[in-house]
Protein backbone atom coordinates (compact mmCIF):
# COMPACT_ATOMS: atom_id res chain seq x y z
CA UNK A 1 0.00 0.00 0.00
CA UNK A 2 2.95 2.60 1.14
CA UNK A 3 4.45 1.49 -2.36
CA UNK A 4 1.46 2.61 -4.05
CA UNK A 5 0.92 6.02 -2.37
CA UNK A 6 4.91 6.47 -3.35
CA UNK A 7 4.30 5.67 -7.05
CA UNK A 8 0.89 8.34 -6.76
CA UNK A 9 3.08 10.45 -5.09
CA UNK A 10 5.66 10.58 -7.37
CA UNK A 11 3.08 10.31 -10.82
CA UNK A 12 1.28 13.34 -9.03
CA UNK A 13 4.72 15.22 -9.21
CA UNK A 14 5.89 14.74 -12.18
CA UNK A 15 2.23 15.87 -13.81
CA UNK A 16 2.76 19.26 -11.70
CA UNK A 17 6.38 19.49 -12.55
CA UNK A 18 5.09 18.81 -16.48
CA UNK A 19 2.52 21.23 -16.07
CA UNK A 20 4.75 23.84 -14.81
CA UNK A 21 6.94 23.87 -17.32
CA UNK A 22 4.23 24.14 -19.90
CA UNK A 23 3.18 27.41 -17.85
CA UNK A 24 7.10 28.94 -18.18
CA UNK A 25 6.62 28.06 -21.30
CA UNK A 26 3.53 30.34 -22.15
CA UNK A 27 4.44 32.78 -20.19
CA UNK A 28 7.19 35.14 -20.73
CA UNK A 29 8.70 32.88 -23.50
CA UNK A 30 9.55 34.06 -26.81
CA UNK A 31 6.59 34.17 -28.97
CA UNK A 32 6.61 32.77 -32.85
CA UNK A 33 4.74 33.42 -35.92
CA UNK A 34 3.50 30.41 -38.35
CA UNK A 35 2.16 32.43 -41.51
CA UNK A 36 -0.27 35.63 -41.54
CA UNK A 37 -3.34 35.55 -43.53
CA UNK A 38 -6.06 38.12 -44.07
CA UNK A 39 -8.93 38.08 -41.71
CA UNK A 40 -12.13 37.72 -44.19
CA UNK A 41 -13.36 34.59 -43.82
CA UNK A 42 -13.63 33.86 -47.72
CA UNK A 43 -9.90 34.46 -47.94
CA UNK A 44 -8.81 32.87 -44.72
CA UNK A 45 -6.98 29.96 -46.34
CA UNK A 46 -4.74 32.81 -48.67
CA UNK A 47 -1.03 33.36 -46.63
CA UNK A 48 0.01 36.93 -46.75
CA UNK A 49 3.46 38.23 -47.34
CA UNK A 50 2.70 42.05 -47.47
CA UNK A 51 -0.51 43.86 -46.40
CA UNK A 52 -1.61 47.67 -47.59
CA UNK A 53 -1.93 50.62 -44.70
CA UNK A 54 -5.01 49.96 -42.72
CA UNK A 55 -5.85 46.21 -44.18
CA UNK A 56 -6.24 44.34 -41.22
CA UNK A 57 -4.31 41.01 -40.39
CA UNK A 58 -4.28 37.16 -38.16
CA UNK A 59 -0.69 36.74 -37.32
CA UNK A 60 -0.71 33.17 -36.40
CA UNK A 61 1.68 31.40 -33.97
CA UNK A 62 2.66 30.33 -30.56
CA UNK A 63 3.06 32.17 -27.48
CA UNK A 64 1.49 35.29 -28.86
CA UNK A 65 -0.77 36.22 -25.56
CA UNK A 66 2.06 37.75 -23.67
CA UNK A 67 2.74 40.74 -27.08
CA UNK A 68 2.48 43.98 -26.20
CA UNK A 69 3.34 45.77 -29.00
CA UNK A 70 3.54 45.41 -32.68
CA UNK A 71 5.65 47.54 -35.40
CA UNK A 72 5.42 47.43 -38.78
CA UNK A 73 9.00 49.01 -39.90
CA UNK A 74 9.27 51.21 -37.10
CA UNK A 75 5.59 52.16 -37.04
CA UNK A 76 3.32 51.21 -34.07
CA UNK A 77 0.29 49.38 -34.67
CA UNK A 78 -2.83 49.92 -31.87
CA UNK A 79 -3.26 46.49 -29.94
CA UNK A 80 -6.78 45.49 -28.57
CA UNK A 81 -5.89 43.19 -25.69
CA UNK A 82 -9.35 41.29 -26.73
CA UNK A 83 -7.84 40.22 -30.55
CA UNK A 84 -4.64 38.84 -28.72
CA UNK A 85 -4.39 35.09 -27.87
CA UNK A 86 -1.87 32.79 -27.32
CA UNK A 87 -2.13 31.09 -30.85
CA UNK A 88 -3.25 34.77 -32.78
CA UNK A 89 -3.23 38.23 -32.70
CA UNK A 90 -5.51 40.61 -35.34
CA UNK A 91 -3.92 44.06 -35.63
CA UNK A 92 -4.48 46.85 -38.70
CA UNK A 93 -1.45 47.73 -39.99
CA UNK A 94 -0.38 51.84 -38.95
CA UNK A 95 -1.76 54.28 -42.23
CA UNK A 96 1.24 56.33 -41.15
CA UNK A 97 4.45 56.60 -43.11
CA UNK A 98 7.16 54.87 -41.78
CA UNK A 99 10.56 56.64 -41.84
CA UNK A 100 13.00 53.77 -42.06
CA UNK A 101 11.41 50.95 -44.20
CA UNK A 102 12.56 47.37 -43.17
CA UNK A 103 9.97 45.26 -44.21
CA UNK A 104 9.95 43.43 -41.20
CA UNK A 105 7.24 43.16 -38.36
CA UNK A 106 9.03 43.22 -34.48
CA UNK A 107 6.48 41.93 -31.82
CA UNK A 108 7.88 42.58 -28.63
CA UNK A 109 6.08 40.59 -24.77
CA UNK A 110 6.22 41.97 -21.50
CA UNK A 111 9.15 40.05 -20.29
CA UNK A 112 11.18 41.92 -23.18
CA UNK A 113 11.20 39.17 -25.51
CA UNK A 114 11.21 40.06 -29.44
CA UNK A 115 10.86 38.34 -32.65
CA UNK A 116 11.00 40.17 -36.04
CA UNK A 117 9.57 38.60 -39.09
CA UNK A 118 10.04 39.29 -42.61
CA UNK A 119 6.67 41.53 -43.81
CA UNK A 120 6.41 43.92 -46.25
CA UNK A 121 4.49 47.20 -45.82
CA UNK A 122 2.89 48.66 -49.06
CA UNK A 123 2.58 52.13 -49.08
CA UNK A 124 -0.83 52.65 -49.87
CA UNK A 125 -2.10 55.29 -52.88
CA UNK A 126 -4.09 58.42 -52.03
CA UNK A 127 -8.03 58.20 -51.28
CA UNK A 128 -9.84 60.99 -51.73
CA UNK A 129 -12.78 60.70 -49.59
CA UNK A 130 -15.06 63.94 -50.58
CA UNK A 131 -14.67 67.76 -51.47
CA UNK A 132 -15.32 70.63 -49.24
CA UNK A 133 -17.79 71.92 -52.37
CA UNK A 134 -18.37 69.57 -55.88
CA UNK A 135 -19.02 73.58 -57.53
CA UNK A 136 -16.50 75.44 -56.09
CA UNK A 137 -15.47 78.39 -58.92
CA UNK A 138 -12.90 78.93 -60.53
CA UNK A 139 -9.66 80.35 -58.45
CA UNK A 140 -11.22 79.70 -55.28
CA UNK A 141 -10.19 77.17 -52.89
CA UNK A 142 -11.25 74.03 -52.49
CA UNK A 143 -10.09 71.13 -49.86
CA UNK A 144 -9.62 68.02 -50.49
CA UNK A 145 -10.60 65.08 -47.31
CA UNK A 146 -9.43 61.24 -47.35
CA UNK A 147 -6.03 60.00 -46.25
CA UNK A 148 -2.07 58.92 -47.55
CA UNK A 149 -1.82 62.04 -49.21
CA UNK A 150 1.82 61.42 -48.22
CA UNK A 151 4.74 63.90 -49.41
CA UNK A 152 6.65 62.76 -52.65
CA UNK A 153 11.06 62.93 -51.63
CA UNK A 154 10.87 66.33 -53.19
CA UNK A 155 8.45 67.37 -50.74
CA UNK A 156 4.92 68.35 -52.81
CA UNK A 157 2.17 66.82 -53.76
CA UNK A 158 -0.01 67.14 -57.57
CA UNK A 159 -3.74 67.77 -57.76
CA UNK A 160 -4.95 67.59 -61.19
CA UNK A 161 -8.46 68.99 -61.88
CA UNK A 162 -10.46 67.97 -65.19
CA UNK A 163 -8.50 69.30 -68.54
CA UNK A 164 -5.56 67.91 -66.59
CA UNK A 165 -5.38 71.25 -65.24
CA UNK A 166 -2.65 71.43 -61.89
CA UNK A 167 -3.94 73.38 -59.24
CA UNK A 168 -1.83 74.99 -56.75
CA UNK A 169 -1.50 73.39 -53.12
CA UNK A 170 -1.83 75.99 -50.44
CA UNK A 171 -1.40 72.86 -47.75
CA UNK A 172 -1.73 69.70 -47.10
CA UNK A 173 -1.42 66.50 -44.15
CA UNK A 174 -2.19 62.74 -44.60
CA UNK A 175 -5.70 63.30 -44.31
CA UNK A 176 -6.85 66.37 -46.25
CA UNK A 177 -5.28 68.87 -48.98
CA UNK A 178 -6.54 72.56 -49.28
CA UNK A 179 -5.64 73.51 -53.04
CA UNK A 180 -6.73 76.59 -55.58
CA UNK A 181 -9.39 74.84 -58.26
CA UNK A 182 -7.26 76.18 -61.80
CA UNK A 183 -9.21 78.75 -64.28
CA UNK A 184 -10.73 76.72 -67.12
CA UNK A 185 -11.58 73.01 -64.85
CA UNK A 186 -13.95 71.08 -66.77
CA UNK A 187 -16.45 68.67 -65.31
CA UNK A 188 -14.95 65.33 -64.58
CA UNK A 189 -12.49 63.43 -62.02
CA UNK A 190 -9.95 65.14 -59.30
CA UNK A 191 -7.01 63.49 -58.96
CA UNK A 192 -4.41 63.17 -56.48
CA UNK A 193 -0.65 61.68 -57.35
CA UNK A 194 2.27 61.12 -55.30
CA UNK A 195 5.53 58.80 -55.06
CA UNK A 196 3.01 56.18 -54.33
CA UNK A 197 0.52 56.06 -56.72
CA UNK A 198 -3.02 58.01 -57.99
CA UNK A 199 -6.20 58.47 -56.02
CA UNK A 200 -8.60 59.23 -57.97
CA UNK A 201 -12.80 61.08 -56.89
CA UNK A 202 -15.32 58.54 -56.94
CA UNK A 203 -17.96 61.28 -57.51
CA UNK A 204 -17.84 63.92 -60.56
CA UNK A 205 -16.44 67.56 -59.51
CA UNK A 206 -19.12 69.52 -61.24
CA UNK A 207 -21.67 67.01 -61.96
CA UNK A 208 -24.68 68.28 -63.99
CA UNK A 209 -26.49 65.37 -65.07
CA UNK A 210 -28.46 64.68 -61.63
CA UNK A 211 -29.53 67.53 -61.01
CA UNK A 212 -33.63 68.01 -60.64
CA UNK A 213 -33.46 71.55 -58.97
CA UNK A 214 -31.04 74.45 -59.93
CA UNK A 215 -32.66 77.62 -59.10
CA UNK A 216 -33.21 78.48 -63.06
CA UNK A 217 -36.37 77.43 -64.36
CA UNK A 218 -38.50 77.55 -60.35
CA UNK A 219 -42.07 78.02 -62.60
CA UNK A 220 -41.35 74.10 -63.75
CA UNK A 221 -41.98 72.76 -60.72
CA UNK A 222 -42.98 75.28 -57.93
CA UNK A 223 -46.88 74.76 -58.31
CA UNK A 224 -47.47 75.60 -54.40
CA UNK A 225 -45.34 78.90 -54.60
CA UNK A 226 -43.34 77.86 -52.00
CA UNK A 227 -39.70 78.88 -51.20
CA UNK A 228 -37.87 82.27 -52.56
CA UNK A 229 -35.32 82.55 -55.41
CA UNK A 230 -32.03 84.78 -55.46
CA UNK A 231 -28.81 84.87 -57.60
CA UNK A 232 -26.42 87.26 -55.66
CA UNK A 233 -22.80 85.33 -54.89
CA UNK A 234 -24.34 82.03 -56.62
CA UNK A 235 -22.06 79.20 -57.26
CA UNK A 236 -23.83 78.32 -59.89
CA UNK A 237 -26.24 80.95 -61.47
CA UNK A 238 -29.61 81.04 -59.31
CA UNK A 239 -30.28 79.12 -55.90
CA UNK A 240 -33.25 78.60 -53.93
CA UNK A 241 -33.16 81.13 -50.88
CA UNK A 242 -34.58 79.93 -47.61
CA UNK A 243 -34.75 83.30 -45.47
CA UNK A 244 -37.17 83.74 -42.26
CA UNK A 245 -37.77 82.88 -38.94
CA UNK A 246 -37.89 79.38 -37.42
CA UNK A 247 -40.14 78.44 -34.43
CA UNK A 248 -41.05 75.94 -32.00
CA UNK A 249 -43.60 73.77 -33.97
CA UNK A 250 -44.49 76.84 -35.57
CA UNK A 251 -45.35 76.05 -39.37
CA UNK A 252 -43.25 78.09 -41.37
CA UNK A 253 -43.94 80.30 -43.92
CA UNK A 254 -43.12 80.00 -47.43
CA UNK A 255 -40.05 81.38 -48.12
CA UNK A 256 -38.85 78.69 -45.80
CA UNK A 257 -40.42 76.21 -47.55
CA UNK A 258 -39.62 73.97 -50.49
CA UNK A 259 -42.11 71.59 -52.16
CA UNK A 260 -40.68 70.28 -55.70
CA UNK A 261 -43.15 68.62 -57.80
CA UNK A 262 -41.42 66.79 -60.83
CA UNK A 263 -43.37 67.71 -63.98
CA UNK A 264 -42.35 64.61 -65.31
CA UNK A 265 -44.43 63.07 -62.50
CA UNK A 266 -42.70 59.66 -62.35
CA UNK A 267 -39.30 59.09 -60.46
CA UNK A 268 -36.08 60.98 -60.29
CA UNK A 269 -33.97 58.09 -60.83
CA UNK A 270 -34.97 54.56 -62.60
CA UNK A 271 -32.02 52.10 -61.89
CA UNK A 272 -30.54 50.48 -58.83
CA UNK A 273 -31.56 50.15 -55.37
CA UNK A 274 -33.45 53.24 -53.51
CA UNK A 275 -30.45 52.48 -50.38
CA UNK A 276 -27.56 52.87 -52.94
CA UNK A 277 -28.60 56.67 -53.55
CA UNK A 278 -27.59 60.03 -51.58
CA UNK A 279 -29.19 62.99 -51.72
CA UNK A 280 -26.74 66.21 -52.63
CA UNK A 281 -26.35 69.67 -52.48
CA UNK A 282 -24.77 73.08 -52.18
CA UNK A 283 -25.27 75.13 -49.30
CA UNK A 284 -24.16 78.14 -47.82
CA UNK A 285 -25.37 79.01 -44.33
CA UNK A 286 -25.07 82.63 -42.91
CA UNK A 287 -27.71 82.08 -40.08
CA UNK A 288 -29.14 78.73 -38.89
CA UNK A 289 -29.84 78.90 -34.93
CA UNK A 290 -32.16 75.59 -34.29
CA UNK A 291 -35.05 73.95 -35.79
CA UNK A 292 -34.62 71.12 -37.75
CA UNK A 293 -34.65 70.86 -41.16
CA UNK A 294 -37.38 68.09 -42.49
CA UNK A 295 -36.64 66.74 -45.36
CA UNK A 296 -38.76 63.71 -47.36
CA UNK A 297 -39.93 62.96 -50.72
CA UNK A 298 -43.25 61.62 -51.54
CA UNK A 299 -45.40 60.02 -54.94
CA UNK A 300 -48.49 61.60 -54.28
CA UNK A 301 -47.94 65.79 -54.69
CA UNK A 302 -49.27 66.01 -50.31
CA UNK A 303 -46.51 67.84 -48.92
CA UNK A 304 -47.52 66.30 -45.85
CA UNK A 305 -45.51 66.75 -42.76
CA UNK A 306 -47.45 64.38 -40.84
CA UNK A 307 -47.66 61.43 -43.25
CA UNK A 308 -46.07 58.24 -43.47
CA UNK A 309 -43.16 59.35 -45.66
CA UNK A 310 -39.74 58.61 -44.43
CA UNK A 311 -37.59 61.60 -43.51
CA UNK A 312 -34.20 63.16 -42.76
CA UNK A 313 -33.73 65.50 -40.24
CA UNK A 314 -30.72 67.50 -40.59
CA UNK A 315 -29.28 69.66 -37.14
CA UNK A 316 -26.09 71.07 -38.27
CA UNK A 317 -26.36 73.67 -35.15
CA UNK A 318 -26.51 70.76 -33.15
CA UNK A 319 -23.25 70.75 -31.37
CA UNK A 320 -22.96 67.71 -28.91
CA UNK A 321 -26.74 68.64 -27.59
CA UNK A 322 -26.02 72.30 -27.77
CA UNK A 323 -27.52 74.53 -30.22
CA UNK A 324 -24.85 76.97 -31.88
CA UNK A 325 -25.16 79.48 -34.76
CA UNK A 326 -24.62 77.21 -37.99
CA UNK A 327 -22.43 79.51 -40.42
CA UNK A 328 -20.39 77.53 -43.67
CA UNK A 329 -17.42 79.06 -44.80
CA UNK A 330 -19.22 80.07 -47.84
CA UNK A 331 -20.72 77.39 -50.25
CA UNK A 332 -19.89 73.51 -49.13
CA UNK A 333 -21.11 70.14 -50.50
CA UNK A 334 -23.66 68.23 -48.23
CA UNK A 335 -24.64 64.57 -49.04
CA UNK A 336 -27.45 62.86 -47.27
CA UNK A 337 -27.95 59.08 -47.69
CA UNK A 338 -31.50 57.90 -48.60
CA UNK A 339 -30.48 55.05 -46.47
CA UNK A 340 -30.88 57.65 -43.43
CA UNK A 341 -34.41 58.85 -44.22
CA UNK A 342 -35.65 56.78 -41.01
CA UNK A 343 -37.81 60.01 -38.87
CA UNK A 344 -41.28 60.20 -38.21
CA UNK A 345 -42.25 64.39 -37.67
CA UNK A 346 -41.60 63.83 -33.78
CA UNK A 347 -39.21 61.21 -34.31
CA UNK A 348 -41.36 59.25 -32.09
CA UNK A 349 -40.63 56.58 -34.86
CA UNK A 350 -36.77 56.17 -36.29
CA UNK A 351 -37.04 52.85 -38.57
CA UNK A 352 -39.02 54.16 -41.12
CA UNK A 353 -36.89 53.57 -44.87
CA UNK A 354 -37.72 53.97 -48.16
CA UNK A 355 -37.26 51.05 -49.96
CA UNK A 356 -38.63 51.77 -53.80
CA UNK A 357 -37.35 54.37 -56.37
CA UNK A 358 -41.20 55.11 -56.85
CA UNK A 359 -41.12 57.61 -53.62
CA UNK A 360 -38.32 59.33 -54.67
CA UNK A 361 -40.59 61.57 -57.15
CA UNK A 362 -41.14 65.08 -55.37
CA UNK A 363 -39.19 66.41 -52.52
CA UNK A 364 -40.22 68.67 -49.67
CA UNK A 365 -38.52 70.18 -46.94
CA UNK A 366 -39.35 72.89 -44.14
CA UNK A 367 -38.14 73.73 -41.12
CA UNK A 368 -40.34 72.18 -38.18
CA UNK A 369 -39.80 70.28 -34.69
CA UNK A 370 -38.52 71.14 -31.37
CA UNK A 371 -36.15 73.73 -30.28
CA UNK A 372 -34.06 73.84 -27.47
CA UNK A 373 -33.70 77.48 -25.73
CA UNK A 374 -36.67 79.19 -24.39
CA UNK A 375 -36.80 81.59 -27.33
CA UNK A 376 -39.61 80.95 -29.60
CA UNK A 377 -37.66 82.81 -33.00
CA UNK A 378 -34.88 82.56 -34.68
CA UNK A 379 -33.25 83.91 -37.68
CA UNK A 380 -32.76 81.78 -40.64
CA UNK A 381 -30.74 82.61 -43.65
CA UNK A 382 -29.63 79.19 -46.30
CA UNK A 383 -29.13 78.85 -49.66
CA UNK A 384 -29.15 75.75 -51.72
CA UNK A 385 -28.30 74.69 -55.29
CA UNK A 386 -28.00 71.83 -57.53
CA UNK A 387 -30.46 69.54 -55.75
CA UNK A 388 -29.57 66.04 -57.27
CA UNK A 389 -29.42 61.91 -56.82
CA UNK A 390 -26.45 60.31 -56.94
CA UNK A 391 -25.97 56.85 -57.14
CA UNK A 392 -23.12 56.33 -54.69
CA UNK A 393 -22.02 52.71 -55.87
CA UNK A 394 -21.31 53.32 -59.24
Amino acid sequence: MKNILKILSLLFVVILGFTACNDDDNDGGTPSIQYIRPTEAAASDSLLVSASMGQTIAIIGEGLQDVVSIYFNDQQAKLNPTYVTSHSIVVTVPGSIPDEITNTITLSTSSGKSLVYDFTTKITPPKIKSVSCEWAKDNSEITLYGSYFFPTEEGDIEVLFPGNLQAEVVEFTDEYITAVVPKGAMKGYITVTNDYGMGRTSFIFRDDADIFIDGENPTAWNNWGLSDFASAEGIDGSYVNFEGTTGSWAWPANAIQLFYINPNAQPLVSEGDASDYVLKFECYCHEWHDTPMLIWFDNDGSHNVDGANAQYHWKAYNNNGVSENYVTDGWITVTMPISDFIYSKDESETDRAITSLDELQNLNIMWFGSVNESTTEFGLKMWIDNVRLVNSKE
